[in-house]
């Protein structure tokens, strides 16, 4: 079998291990590519390992005339036309799991940054103004957290809201009661109460055709006034024109997103991050998806899903 992996495996603590995890099923080719050069090539490989900047489109699997296996070194897999992979009896792999402490930590990263406006007091201080009174800030204890998707991500960022002394209200229909219990979250039967009840709301929920726009002008107006929202999920779970409309009536505080619309969005693709980058609206942040993306999580990713290919490539080959 032949392995075409498109990232990096140059890491000295986990290249060696993974490349001699792949060579126990296959050759293994290293090579980085675009979506349209692996699109030329992807006919020649039985598994291929792909970012998440590879948009792996019908044509493309179509392109695979002998692909049995997809890996993806990211948690997501909305880049993947997955159902019509799976159709093809193609096997689709993530690295689901190895972001989970970097992604939480980044996501109350960012709420603090903005609830205690440190951004601006630090803009104050190069402006020559000293003062603690200049900038005060908002307490996370006692304060209602929302989270939005309660899975590896969703379930860690409630466990760290526990230690803030925080409510935590939490929403996925897709998730065991028992989840909620055991890391003290009050589970919310509809999205429309957890909007209702959070003096922060953060967004960990996947991006499916249910998900997208999940959060638009009707669930914004449902929020409580003057409400922080993280998201560190997809761009697409909101619609940016209502999230903007928003900062601009003072209906929402502060929106700080790791993610955007059309990654890696342009000004036409995403209207925050063309108002972000015109320095309009200052409660706005924006990152560039770099939340789960960690000395410690790269090695995750690699490991993860080299992994699953090699497992799942062991029960073909069988």
């Amino acid at each position: 079998m032949r392995i075409l992996v498109t990232v990096p495996l140059t890491d000295p603590d986990v290249g060696p291990q993974a490349m001699k995890m792949l060579s126990e099923v296959g050759e293994v080719d290293v090579r980085p590519v675009t979506t349209e050069q692996l699109r030329e090539i992807i006919g020649d490989y039985d598994a291929v390992i792909v970012s998440v900047w590879h948009r792996i489109t019908r044509d493309v699997i179509d392109a695979g005339r002998k692909l049995r296996v997809i890996g993806t070194a990211s948690v997501g897999t909305d880049h993947i036309d997955v159902e019509y992979a799976e159709s093809r009896g193609i096997k689709v792999v993530s690295a689901a799991g190895a972001s989970t402490y970097s992604v939480a930590e980044f996501t109350f990263g960012l709420l603090l940054m903005m609830v205690k406006r440190i951004p601006e007091n630090m803009n104050r201080v190069r402006g020559g103004e000293w003062g603690s009174l200049l900038t005060p800030g908002i307490e996370l204890f006692g304060k209602a957290l929302g989270v939005i998707g309660f899975g590896r991500i969703g379930s860690y960022v409630a466990s760290i809201a526990n230690a803030f002394r925080m409510r935590v209200f939490a929403y996925d229909p897709f998730v065991d009661r028992e989840k909620f219990i055991e890391v003290n979250a009050v589970r919310s039967e509809n999205i429309d109460d957890l909007l209702k009840q959070s003096d922060f709301i953060t967004i960990h929920t996947s991006l499916t055709r249910e998900s997208k726009s999940l959060i638009g002008r009707r669930e914004v107006g449902l929020m409580k006034d003057g409400v922080f929202i993280v998201n560190t999920a997809r761009g697409e779970v909101v619609d940016e024109y209502a999230i903007l409309d928003g900062l601009r009536n003072g209906k929402i505080a502060g929106y700080a997103t790791d993610v955007l619309t059309g990654e890696p969005p342009t000004e036409e693709s995403s209207p925050l991050l063309r108002a972000f980058k015109r320095g309009e609206i200052p409660n706005l942040f924006v990152t560039s998806h770099i939340a789960g993306v960690t000395r410690e999580s790269v090695k995750r990713y690699t490991l993860y899903v080299v992994k699953g290919v090699r497992d799942a490539l062991m029960v073909i080959r069988r």
